[in-house]
């Protein structure tokens, strides 16, 4: 028995060994390939740098994309869009996990259904839409699109995870006096910690890293987010790889910071949920 453990322990540890090296190979391949000129990527791209170790590629992409600038652009739609996401999200979310009214099943299949229709199906109704209310080059206009397309997913994640708080821990909060929203505050944000987190994550993420959206409705070169001057620089340095992939890694770095910050904190809501 103790053998048969050993061994699964290890063939779980070796797969998941091969896949943390999957994920991590491209970005180590593009960073050593980002620290080389172009010719020595020519020359041989699967080398470590040769010589000292040059940044002219980073140097370049930063004049040439005004990064801070695309940083900002990108992080206030990703930022506003999770804000609204949560705001929506977890009221909605929690209304469907622990209040009981009429057409309640039908109404949460509604928004569920929703997941299915192509975000592509609809950007010309929301383009002609957000003209007529002037929101066209404005980030709203993006912002309001992420969460419209977000929230039907958000609302499945979270109210699964709500649906596991206790009602004895409710009913407690309601007696000590809490109304609805220190309900919501008190109890059901810290029990779904875990939940809220990696909504922060995948959608922080997503939005950080679309390209489709915010190319039809930011028109300005000045509201431009990362993933749209990356493109357009792209088709630009086309024979030049390792420029590319120096501003690639440039692009990444905010997104995976988020994953740094709130990563933890999923495994710090489960273990709270837990003990809870």
């Amino acid at each position: 028995m103790r053998t048969i453990y050993k061994t699964r322990n290890t063939a779980v540890f070796i797969l998941l060994s091969v896949m943390t090296a999957t994920f991590l190979y491209p970005l180590y391949y593009m960073f050593i390939n980002a620290l080389k000129s172009r010719t020595e990527y020519f020359t041989d791209p699967f080398a470590l740098p040769k010589g000292s170790i040059g940044f002219i590629n980073f140097e370049t992409m930063i004049s040439q994309m005004k990064i801070f600038r695309l940083f900002v652009n990108s992080f206030i739609v990703s930022a506003l869009t999770v804000v609204l996401l949560l705001i929506i999200g977890v009221f909605a979310s929690y209304v469907f996990a622990k209040m009981n009214f009429k057409g309640r099943k039908f109404l949460y299949m509604a928004v569920i259904m929703t997941m299915f229709i192509p975000s592509q199906v609809t950007i010309i109704p929301l383009y002609v839409l957000f003209s007529k209310a002037g929101l066209v080059n404005r980030y709203w206009s993006v912002i309001f699109s992420y969460v419209a397309l977000f929230i039907p997913e958000a609302v499945l994640l979270l109210t699964a995870a709500f649906r596991g708080i206790l009602e004895e821990l409710i009913e407690a909060s309601e007696i000590d006096g809490c109304h609805y929203l220190q309900k919501i505050w008190h109890v059901v944000v810290p029990m779904g910690k875990s939940a809220i987190s990696l909504t922060i994550i995948f959608y922080f993420i997503m939005s950080w890293n679309d390209l489709f959206t915010p190319m039809i409705f930011l028109q300005s070169m000045d509201k431009r987010t990362v993933m749209v001057a990356l493109a357009a620089l792209m088709g630009r340095y086309q024979g030049s790889p390792t420029l590319q992939f120096a501003g690639l890694l440039l692009g990444a770095i905010p997104a995976l910071i988020i994953y740094m910050i709130f990563q933890r904190r999923i495994i710090h809501g489960m273990t709270f949920g837990a003990i809870k």
